[in-house]
């Protein structure tokens, strides 16, 4: 029972303080990756991406997701404002308050491509509905190749065809890995223990989701360093535009579920679903599509909003939806 009580209260001190360990790993990357430049974390971006579905998958029910293909109606509502509203918004903010063409194209982008492993991450630390977030990666995974470009096309006048090899890596790593992998934990530790036993180590599995995803944004951080110190001028702009970018994708998210009267479980994957991006792909596609232009500084601004915006909200979401139970 004592250790049950220390892992909740380890929990719950973890989601209380959310903001301030993103704040942290974002700028700890940053000088990380401008003082030792050398030094290539990118190796661990993949296992840890893993590591961050896959430990939400272990304490999930595999009829959840049965369940979650039987109601058709949050995942329709999901793929319309992953794929549709945001990069509407997208466009329509960055065209408003930015006159580079290259970086509302990076905006775009950003706003076109499917979500990521944080959508899943996010979704178990709120107590939404993480098999409905699952599923919504597999499906705009699937359907992004031929989703981006078209929408590029539509939206700013360039088609960018997406790597097959890209999407299958990106399919493999977010949902068929962590998924075979975690329910075969899940049957093996179910021979070995009761659920009783499980149980008390439930609060932990949200947690390690949760640390594997601010790692990821270490290395990211680190990463770009030096691009964003080196273009200070175009990021600072680009940066306000990418605030309001996501400040109006939450609070789209949360209007369209009301409205839908999605409940709160499943509005949270459909509301983090439209606004945390895989922005991995986006900076990807913009380098190997636009090597010499402002596209990727347009796709990295929005990555250092991304983050410290989701974590502000994880404390704002649950009271705009009004949920019954504290989160």
């Amino acid at each position: 029972m004592a250790k049950k009580s220390r892992l909740m209260r380890f929990n719950m001190f973890f989601r209380k303080y959310m903001t301030v360990w993103v704040f942290a790993s974002i700028f700890l990357g940053l000088a990380f990756g401008y003082e030792v430049p050398k030094i290539k974390l990118s190796f661990f971006v993949l296992p840890l991406v893993f590591l961050m579905i896959y430990v939400m998958i272990i304490p999930t029910q595999f009829s959840l997701f049965i369940r979650v293909l039987s109601s058709p109606k949050e995942v329709l509502l999901g793929l319309l404002t992953i794929l549709v509203v945001a990069p509407l918004i997208a466009f329509a903010v960055s065209s408003l308050t930015l006159s580079d063409h290259s970086l509302i194209t990076g905006f775009v982008l950003a706003g076109a491509v499917p979500p990521g492993g944080m959508n899943a991450a996010w979704t178990g630390l709120l107590g939404g509905n993480v098999p409905l977030a699952i599923v919504l990666q597999a499906l705009t995974l699937i359907i992004s190749v031929v989703q981006v470009p078209y929408t590029l096309k539509f939206l700013v006048g360039t088609y960018v065809e997406i790597p097959v090899g890209l999407l299958m890596r990106s399919l493999s790593v977010l949902v068929f890995l962590p998924l075979t992998a975690g329910f075969l934990t899940r049957w093996i530790v179910f021979k070995v223990t009761t659920e009783e036993k499980f149980n008390e180590f439930r609060a932990l599995f949200p947690v390690l989701s949760g640390m594997s995803a601010l790692a990821v944004v270490f290395i990211a951080a680190s990463l770009q360093a030096r691009r964003i110190v080196q273009n200070p001028s175009i990021i600072s702009y680009a940066l306000i535009s990418a605030i309001i970018f996501y400040i109006l994708l939450f609070f789209t998210g949360a209007i369209v579920s009301r409205l839908a009267r999605l409940n709160y479980e499943n509005s949270i994957p459909v509301i983090y679903g439209e606004a945390t991006k895989n922005l991995s792909i986006a900076i990807a596609l913009a380098v190997a599509a636009f090597p010499n232009s402002s596209v990727v500084l347009g796709v990295i601004a929005c990555f250092m909003v991304q983050m410290p915006i989701a974590s502000v909200f994880f404390r704002l979401v649950p009271k705009m939806l009004k949920a019954e139970n504290e989160v």
